[in-house]
């Protein structure tokens, strides 16, 4: 609102009525892309790196960083084409597969990569967000190391209200073959989850190097009417 003088005369105008007749600027009424949307952790990938891509990847038995995640032991990321790896470029596995998979690494009994993810309370809250988490999972030739992808839902108190899980793949499902194979799993997401817990833990069961493979990690939130 603001005033204009007419002759000897102070009159109040309304912003509405100042647009109207083309006195003052047009005010906004839509909202903002991100206000309006009904779930904003929805729609994409909520894992980060989670191709083991980011980095620069091992060529050798070493570990590196492995950006995004936390990494325990000898946790770590390594090139397809290292010559000393478990797999290859052309081993079965992710059809679009990077550079490079994750790796148990040498000398760890387990080691673990983990993630902390935020997730937006509109959508969640309402209890009709649902969760498809997958990833490529597998191990070394007739040797029983593996990979598990766990999925933690956490309150807002840091208190579990939900888990997911995927794999380990076996050495009996892998025929004794080194390589990877798909597996997922379906839910609803808790409808009072604030943060999820990713953890890929990689175990050794036989030799020295934790041969625990994974790769194309995905959790993707879907908010269905």
């Amino acid at each position: 609102m603001f005033g204009s003088r007419i002759g000897s005369r102070f009159v109040l105008i309304t912003a509405t009525a100042a647009t109207a007749v083309g006195i003052g600027p047009a005010i906004a009424a839509r909202a903002s892309p991100a206000a309006s949307n009904p779930c904003p952790s929805c729609g994409h990938n909520l894992i980060i790196n989670p191709g083991a891509e980011t980095g620069k990847g091992a060529n050798g038995d070493i570990k590196v960083k492995t950006p995004g995640w936390k990494q325990t032991k000898n946790f770590t990321e390594t090139l397809y084409t290292w010559s000393g790896g478990d797999v290859s470029p052309t081993t079965k596995g992710p059809k679009h597969r990077g550079k490079n998979y994750f790796y148990g690494g040498p000398d760890s009994a387990k080691s673990t990569g983990t993630q902390m993810i935020k997730v937006a309370a509109r959508g969640v809250g309402s209890g009709k967000v649902h969760y498809a988490l997958s990833g490529w999972l597998g191990g070394f030739d007739g040797q029983s190391d593996k990979a598990t992808l766990i999925v933690t839902f956490e309150n807002g108190q840091g208190k579990a209200v939900g888990t997911a899980q995927i794999g380990p793949v076996t050495e009996a499902q892998r025929k004794g073959v080194s390589e990877m194979l798909l597996r997922s799993t379906k839910g609803v997401v808790p409808s009072s989850t604030r943060n999820v817990k990713v953890q890929l833990i990689m175990k050794r069961t036989d030799g020295s190097d934790n041969d625990g493979l994974a790769d194309n990690l995905s959790l993707v939130f879907t908010l269905k009417k």
